[in-house]
Parts: structure tokens; sequence; C-alpha cells
């Protein structure tokens, strides 16, 4: 269908299906936040010791770093932290820096390592606790979880992810894309590699100039030896300008052709609503443009079985 279609066919198309928003289901919550704490799973059950301890907290806190130390690796869990910066922490490859504010103390920054250590020294715990009193968590404990630490660190980590949504704003409609890409690939027997410079194609045989070496491909498809760079863009019409738009992407593909490697965009968003004449350039010099009903509606697929299959 789209392979035989007219420019005028195929801008109308386009034209009548563009999408309101580039959001998926998987934008809002990146749920491999949450994976891997089961390595923890003794030391979080053993924070639920603290819950409700309201006189003898300090003592019970005490007792519990002493018998077992390792729960300290823990407490980045237990507050804000990015989920790099979260990791570096967890494995002693940096610590946690904050300003001191306590005017009996002469230090400007307090260091916190939470690496895990055989055995924690009286001082060390002192510090431990300064720690969980000055940041709340001593309060959280007492007066705030009522049963399961695990539970707790679950929706902080899932309340955070607000965050990550940040940074996924930007590949958002990759994210909603990469499925059906995925699903389409497997059927056809082609392998997806994403997010990878394109000098990865040299160790699989293609010869690869320095002008596109180090460019980032959002998805390369390979299967006997012929390969296709799909990019994936929405734009919601704040500051996007067609026109560059449509230029940039035609010069990507005139690159792309000199290292013998296909192109298509998938692309959508308001910013294409009343843009005829740059659909119509689009469609003109673009072998492969479309949005995201048009991947959805079998056109996709299409060009996937006639590009690598037929």
């Amino acid at each position: 269908m789209y392979l035989h279609s007219t420019v005028e066919e195929k801008v109308k198309f386009f034209e009548e299906h563009l999408l309101e928003t580039n959001r998926g289901f998987n934008f809002y919550i990146d749920w491999s936040n949450i994976t891997g704490l089961d390595k923890y799973d003794i030391e979080l059950h053993a924070l639920d010791s603290l819950i409700g301890k309201t006189e003898d907290f300090d003592l019970i806190f005490t007792t519990l770093l002493k018998r077992l130390p390792s729960v300290v690796k823990t407490f980045p869990y237990l507050f804000a932290l990015s989920k790099s910066e979260r990791a570096t922490i967890v494995d002693g490859k940096g610590v946690l820096q904050v300003i001191g504010t306590d005017l009996d103390n002469n230090e400007d920054i307090k260091y916190y390592s939470f690496k895990f250590e055989n055995s924690l020294e009286d001082e060390q715990i002192k510090n431990y606790l300064y720690f969980f009193e000055q940041i709340g968590l001593k309060n959280l404990f007492q007066n705030i979880i009522e049963k399961s630490t695990i539970d707790y660190v679950i929706g902080v980590l899932v309340g955070l992810d607000s965050n990550g949504r940040k940074n996924r704003g930007g590949t958002a409609f990759e994210l909603a894309c990469e499925p059906i890409i995925q699903e389409i690939c497997a059927k056809y027997g082609v392998e997806v590699i994403t997010q990878k410079q394109f000098k990865i194609l040299q160790s699989r045989g293609f010869m690869i100039d320095e002008d596109i070496a180090n460019r980032k491909a959002d998805f390369i498809l390979i299967k006997n030896n012929k390969c296709i760079n799909i990019e994936v863009n929405f734009y919601s019409g704040s500051g996007s300008k067609p026109e560059e738009i449509v230029d940039s992407y035609i010069n990507r593909q005139a690159d792309l052709k000199n290292n013998n490697i296909g192109f298509a965009l998938i692309t959508d968003g308001k910013c294409w609503k009343g843009t005829t004449n740059q659909l119509q350039k689009g469609f003109r010099h673009l072998e492969y443009l479309l949005n995201y009903k048009m991947i959805k509606s079998g056109i996709l697929e299409e060009i996937i079985n006639t590009y690598f299959v037929k």
C-alpha cells in the first residue's frame, strides 16, 4: 500500500492521523528501577525492627548496626537520589555530601559512605544515627511507616521516577514505538540495535566512514548484510521548524546512503499540522517517512518485509 501510494496520498494520511501526545504506558513508570531489591532482602526486613520504636530507637538502631553492619547499604534507598547517584554510592564508588548546618560542628561538609564494612566502630554508628535524625529517617520509622520497609522503598523508587520521566521526555516516543519495531523485526528475523553509534557496524562487516561513525542511532536494523537506520522523533510544536527538520533528515539519509545504509524517519506531533508543503518535500526526498498511525497500520511491516526479505 505505502510503497505504491502517491505523495499526495501519503501526506493526506499522515496529516489526518497526528498524535496529541507521545506518552505510552511505559513513559510513566520505569519498573526496572525497583528490580534488584531482593539482594537486600535480609537488611530491609531487619530495618522493620525500627518501626514504631519511639522510646528506645537509638539503642535498637545501634544494636542493629553492630549485629548487621551491611544494613547501611540500604540507607541510600530510603531517600531521594537519582538512580545513577544511588548506584555509585551503594557500590562504594562515591559518598553522599551534605552541607553541615549545626553550629557546634566546624565541618562545612559532612561525608557519608554507605559501603559495606565487616564491622562498624561506635563513632561510625553514632554518625549514621545523626544522619538518620537529621534527614528525617528516624521520624519516618518512629511515626510514619506502619508495617513494611520494603513497601516504603518501593514507593520511594516509583515516586522518584518523576525525575526519570523528565529524562524520558525526549525519548517517550521511542518508548512508544520500540515494542512495535521489535515485534515486527522478530517476525522477520531482523536484529535490532538501539541507541548505539554507527561504528558498531564495523564489527559486522560494514564499511562505515568518519562522517557517521560517531553518530548515535535510535534503531539500527540488520539482516543478511543489509542495514537500515530508523530515527524516531516527536515534535509538539513549540520551537519546532518543519523545514529545518525535513532538511536535516534528508542530509542524514544522504550520509547513510554513502555507507549503504537505508533510512526511515518516524515522526509525529502537532508540529506537522498545516505543513503540507514540507511534508510533500519529505515524502519526495525521504525514502521512508512515517507517523505512529502508519507504523501501527502495517506500513512499517511492509517496509521491513520489502527491505530485508523480498
